[in-house]
């Protein structure tokens, strides 16, 4: 074996988002990879594990593999990679890491090699001793230079490999701020990509100039994974659960005739409205929550983005979908190009009129080979302001915040917070049990006990609930 002590890291430093509910689902797949082509693999999440140097100095560590997928990490994995001796080989991925290749190798020597893109395969190459010259997909240092090698092709998702979860460390629960609901959480991955071509979105287009076609697993693997999660509460990660019907209702299928009691959220797009009994063949299987991209209340938006329907389809489809009881959250866009200030507080009264529960406004980014760059290059007064955000001379950063907080504020309503409420018992996605240990329970009763202003419920709901983190 060409490495015997290796360890697979999920970078955090104090400050950062923790998102301790989430598992490290893609650093786990590379995990599960090393594990027989190593002799001794730890897996870390520096989350609940902030200390490595004790494993790096008494485990006699020669190789280390880093995960960063969000801007966030920057900082921790360039203030661990500067800690960790350099005989270790020191191997990075993730989808920020492929997009920042430059600033990483810039910003410290020790970084040996950066994984760009999917890293099962990569991964086993590097380990296995084959020649970095010969690795596609991989960028690495040489000589005093960078050598970047040819972009390797993207695989189906495999019907056989999927993460040993007996590696992790940690332990998943469901959190409400810092409040442990007691829930056991989990993730799991069934499909790749997605066959849509929403022109803002940064998540299915490869970071390197490819958009990844949709690969599924098979109904009969999901199944099998999911035999070996023993969680509650699982967040189905594909960007589009839903991209195959027929697979979508066969994995239903075995979950109901499995006997399988778990509670599911996917994320999908309006379009699952044209399938009425697979919906309630969702509800069955335990999928509970449906997170869906709106991203804007003007069709001209919606156009311009290629989403693929309009505020009148969008209006028909939520009926339609709302006849299954499902916890329902929205995703829109604050800030998109050519939108006026009283266009984008129309976000508000749309997301009520379709009866979502809850909604997730976030502001329009772009990304490196984004094909949004040639929109926003030819739209008079936008340009690309900090942390990739879209701007322009008319609405600054300060001035998309105060619009999002806006929409917040006006969204979250005394009735809005009954129906949120409402589906969150309905649809059984809590118990009882944990459900009064909410936070905005405890604040709800108080203010009906006291008799104090309605507005207070709803202002608190709005900062300390709702409100998307900067």
């Amino acid at each position: 074996m060409y490495y015997k002590n290796a360890l697979c890291v999920y970078p955090h430093m104090e400050g950062a988002p923790e998102k301790k509910w989430f598992p490290p689902i893609g650093l786990e797949y590379i995990a599960t990879v090393l594990e027989g082509l190593v002799e001794n693999l730890t897996l870390i999440d520096m989350r609940f594990e902030p200390d490595l140097d004790d494993h790096i100095k008494n485990n006699d560590v020669d190789l280390i593999c880093l995960s960063v997928n969000w801007d966030y990490q920057l900082n921790a994995a360039l203030d661990l990679i500067g800690r960790i001796p350099p005989h270790i080989m020191v191997v990075m991925g993730g989808r920020y890491a492929t997009t920042n290749i430059e600033k990483f190798f810039a910003a410290t020597r020790k970084l040996d090699i950066i994984v760009r893109g999917d890293g099962e395969e990569v991964i086993r190459d590097i380990v296995s001793g084959l020649p970095l010259k010969d690795i596609t997909g991989i960028s690495y240092r040489e000589g005093g230079k960078i050598i970047h090698n040819k972009v390797r092709d993207l695989r189906p998702l495999s019907d056989t490999l999927y993460p040993n979860r007996k590696l992790r460390r940690a332990d998943y629960r469901l959190l409400f701020k810092k409040l442990n609901l007691g829930t056991k959480v989990d993730c799991i991955s069934t499909s790749r990509g997605c066959p849509y071509n929403c022109r803002f979105c940064n998540f299915t287009n490869y970071p390197l100039r490819r958009k990844r076609d949709w690969s599924g697993r098979s109904a009969s693997s999901v199944i099998e994974e999911l035999k070996t999660i023993d969680a509650d509460f699982i967040f189905v990660v594909d960007d589009n659960f839903a991209a195959n019907m027929r697979r979508v209702e066969a994995i239903c299928d075995l979950i109901i005739a499995e006997g399988i009691k778990k509670t599911f959220a996917v994320a999908l797009r309006i379009e699952i409205y044209k399938y009425p009994k697979i919906l309630e063949k969702m509800s069955r299987a335990g999928i509970k929550i449906l997170t869906i991209g709106i991203e804007s209340a003007q069709d001209k938006t919606l156009e311009a983005m290629q989403k693929g329907f309009n505020t009148t389809l969008a209006e028909k489809a939520f009926a339609e979908i709302r006849k299954v009881r499902f916890y329902i959250h929205g995703y829109f866009i604050v800030g998109c190009i050519g939108e006026s200030y009283l266009e984008m507080l129309e976000i508000g009264s749309f997301a009520k009129r379709l009866k979502l529960d809850t909604i997730d406004l976030s502001l329009l980014r772009t990304e490196k080979h984004s094909p949004l760059n040639e929109v926003i290059a030819r739209s008079k007064g936008y340009y690309v302001g900090e942390e990739n955000i879209v701007l322009s001379e008319e609405f600054h950063l300060n001035k998309l915040k105060e619009i999002r907080n806006h929409i917040y504020k006006n969204y979250y309503d005394f009735f809005t917070i009954l129906r949120i409420i409402k589906s969150v018992i309905t649809t059984r996605l809590i118990s009882f049990r944990y459900f009064y240990k909410l936070k905005f329970i405890c604040i709800f009763r108080s203010i009906l006990s006291e008799g104090k202003k309605k507005g207070s419920l709803r202002s608190y709901l709005w900062k300390e609930i709702f409100r998307t983190p900067d």
